[in-house]
């Protein structure tokens, strides 16, 4: 199939296709392309932007910026009122001293290799749910942008291909590649999520910073974002999540969803939002604190052991991560709200 033209589309609809462990389906309108060697080729020719990684669990950096707190906005929120703290000078608050872009809307696009979406637990029901609550709004204190409605679910692909057990970054940007020019959309107002099946490891070129999962000494992330120049479709924007039911990425149980629908949605939702307010490592992250540096939203709510607990997000219930807040200096599930005591 030439992925230059249409492909035609599948409607998955069916309960044993879009049903995962009491989240509730939605139908996403997903093509159905194959990887092809020129893919492959764009993808080790393209300009690499900044990756930035979801490291494992070894440093507790909710811990790093509790500590770094004045005393008086530590009172504050573990007081029952959990009033505002105080405006400042905090050591955890991200800057964009670049001014660099911020994504302040776009299309989320599920990128499936080798396996329909429910292998990852239907992860367009997660970012349906996300594009409709009031956790997203975090992003608007660095986006300057405050409507509704503004990160939606637009198609996906279903990607098939002889693929290695190891993909380096040319790989993976072959595979979004291929993505990318089936839909048809390129720039700051698309995201495509490459979700990899059980087994699939994955490296960075010439190092041995590597999800994997069974080779615990070049174990060293869960999932990343980046950015990539190719010669034909321009600039995308990108994340990459590996399979993520795995001790180490796995968030505590029980969960609301069992295992595999929460693990993704929390690595999910951690990457799609470091893309809008740092898509290409150039805006918003933290430069100001040692212990924190080069961290950016969500890097610093990441606790040691992925235990988050419950949260409603669109009138269901997820096991994810909060995220930073510069307005309320502290790790927060919702705009309006003071952060969580941690």
């Amino acid at each position: 199939m030439n992925i230059n033209q249409r492909p035609h589309s599948i409607w998955l609809v069916a309960a044993s296709l879009c049903l995962s462990a009491g989240v509730a389906s939605a139908q996403e309108n997903v093509l159905q392309v194959s990887i092809k060697p020129a893919d492959i080729a764009a993808g080790r020719s393209a300009t690499r932007g900044a990756e930035h990684a979801l490291g494992l669990p070894d440093v507790d950096r909710v811990a790093l910026w509790a500590a770094g707190r004045p005393l008086t906005a530590m009172s504050s929120v573990l007081s029952s009122t959990r009033s505002l703290p105080s405006f400042g000078f905090f050591p955890a608050d991200l800057e964009d001293t670049s001014n660099g872009a911020t994504v302040a809307s776009a299309q989320s696009h599920g990128l499936y290799v080798n396996c329909l979406p429910a292998c990852w637990g239907t992860p367009s029901n997660f970012l349906n749910d996300l594009s409709k609550s009031d956790f997203i709004h975090v992003v608007d204190n660095y986006t300057s942008a405050y409507a509704s409605d503004r990160y939606t679910v637009g198609e996906g692909v279903l990607l098939s291909g002889a693929l290695p057990h190891t993909l380096d970054d040319a790989d993976i940007l072959g595979i979004v590649h291929a993505g990318a020019a089936a839909i048809g959309g390129t720039g700051y107002h698309h995201v495509y999520h490459v979700f990899l099946p059980q087994g699939t490891d994955v490296c960075f070129t010439g190092t041995s910073i590597c999800y994997s999962p069974d080779n615990k000494p070049t174990w060293v992330f869960c999932a990343y974002h980046a950015s990539a120049d190719f010669t034909d479709i321009g600039h995308v924007l990108l994340t990459v999540e590996p399979y993520q039911n795995v001790n180490g990425c796995a968030v505590a149980q029980p969960s609301p969803n069992g295992p595999l629908v929460d693990s993704t949605a929390d690595v999910l939702s951690h990457e799609l939002i470091e893309t809008i307010t740092d898509p290409d490592g150039t805006a918003w992250w933290n430069n100001v604190s040692l212990p924190l540096f080069g961290a950016e939203i969500g890097d610093e709510c990441q606790n040691a052991t992925f235990n988050y607990g419950s949260v409603t997000i669109n009138h269901r219930n997820y096991e994810i991560q909060p995220e930073y807040s510069n307005t309320f200096h502290g790790c927060v599930f919702s705009p309006y709200l003071p952060p969580l005591p941690f």
